[in-house]
């Protein structure tokens, strides 16, 4: 399954996202592949959203859509009394950390709960044991410092109420408030922080842990590929993956490694380390496997905030033209001499003997964003991920 959001009421707001249209499309495409699309909408709703929301519900009564994730129990009950026939997801937002609350949301309709990020892997064991509704839970991606994403920091830090006179407005503040409970998270909890005394305010102390200094509230990416057995053994019905707004090569090769961890332990197979490593190829910050086990259960600071990043991403195929030619599109700088790996959901190979070209001619540079046709007796297939390494 696919998660999405539309042009409003997500918590992504800026991203693209798609509007009616593409909506339709996206369902259809992913249906056709026997794929699922979960929408997003699961903002924290105010009186003046409802409105629009009702219109937008309104909008999509017919797209076969999966599920609807919502956080806001009065947009459950609507959804619940005028759409009967839409699934309900509980979006991690709510930050349902027990039995009881689970069973008031099935009593309402909901059909599944994206569980809190702050449970242990015993703690989701006993939910398990006490309700009948499918659990979900995130195994990979960012994390958010703040309980269950409900976080303040965005909107204390560019409140206009706090600029100083003739403070220039710049990238972080806006005239409008970023409120992250709306999808407008300014990511705080990312930024560098110093200590001021208040009778010194000009004076900056640095809180030094070491030579990048400190990064308090940011927290590290989760990482649970090495103990999807346990979740599996533990009952959970659905694995999430956060990715909203990560590139195509991001989530193409973290989904194809989890899946193929997932089959391999119904298959009763090994997963071989090596490919696990692609985790450390795409772009991260530090892993930690958050609350699920005793020995990690805080979330532990970052020590920089910086993405580490072992491969880069060069772009990817988009269709193909004959038996030698592509076209592909890409995302960062392609030099003639760069050596390219090809990723497809089954294996990672070298292309040998390539050529560049753009408007017609063999070129020794493609520059970022760029439509391009790729040359090569290597059959590539669309949607090839191509990379290479981060060092060059």
């Amino acid at each position: 399954a696919v998660y999405i959001g539309a042009k409003y009421f997500s918590l992504r707001s800026k991203t693209q996202n798609f509007t009616i249209e593409e909506l339709i499309e996206a369902v259809d495409y992913s249906h056709k592949f026997g794929k699922k699309v979960y929408l997003a909408t699961n903002i924290f709703f105010h009186d003046s959203h409802f409105e629009k929301f009702k219109i937008f519900l309104n909008n999509i009564k017919d797209i076969p859509i999966d599920g609807l994730i919502i956080t806001d129990i009065g947009a459950i009950v609507y959804v619940r009394e005028n759409y009967p026939y839409f699934s309900i997801h509980l979006s991690t937002q709510a930050n349902t950390t027990n039995s009881e609350s689970c069973k008031f949301y099935e009593k309402i309709g909901v059909k599944r709960i994206i569980l809190a990020r702050e449970l242990s892997l015993e703690e989701i064991k006993i939910i398990r044991k006490n309700v009948n509704l499918e659990l979900e839970t995130f195994i990979h991606g960012a994390m958010c410092i703040s309980y269950s994403g409900r976080c303040l920091l965005s909107n204390y830090f560019t409140n206009k109420s706090l600029y100083r006179k003739n403070e220039k407005i710049g990238e972080m503040k806006k005239v409008e408030t970023r409120d992250a409970n709306l999808g407008d998270c300014s990511q705080s909890c990312r930024w560098e922080y110093y200590l001021v005394e208040k009778t010194r305010k000009n004076q900056f102390l640095e809180i030094g842990e070491d030579d990048n200094g400190t990064f308090i509230l940011s927290s590290k990416d989760l990482n649970l590929s090495s103990h999807i057995p346990q979740l599996i053994s533990a009952g959970i019905n659905s694995f999430k993956i956060e990715g909203r707004m990560k590139s195509i090569y991001y989530i193409s090769n973290v989904t194809r490694v989890y899946r193929k961890i997932i089959d391999c332990f119904y298959n009763n197979q090994t997963i071989d380390n090596e490919f696990l490593d692609e985790l450390n190829k795409v772009s991260h910050r530090e892993y930690c496997t958050g609350f699920y086990f005793d020995e990690n259960k805080a979330l532990l600071p970052t020590k920089t905030n910086e993405y580490t990043r072992e491969s880069l991403f060069l772009g990817y195929i988009l269709d193909v033209v004959n038996d030698t030619t592509y076209l592909a599109k890409s995302a960062n700088q392609i030099l003639k001499n760069y050596k390219i790996e090809v990723i497809d959901p089954e294996r990672n190979y070298i292309l040998e003997n390539y050529e560049l070209y753009y408007d017609d001619k063999i070129v020794d540079e493609i520059k970022p964003n760029e439509f391009f046709y790729l040359k090569t007796n290597t059959k590539l297939k669309p949607f090839c991920i191509l990379r290479t390494d981060n060092n060059l």
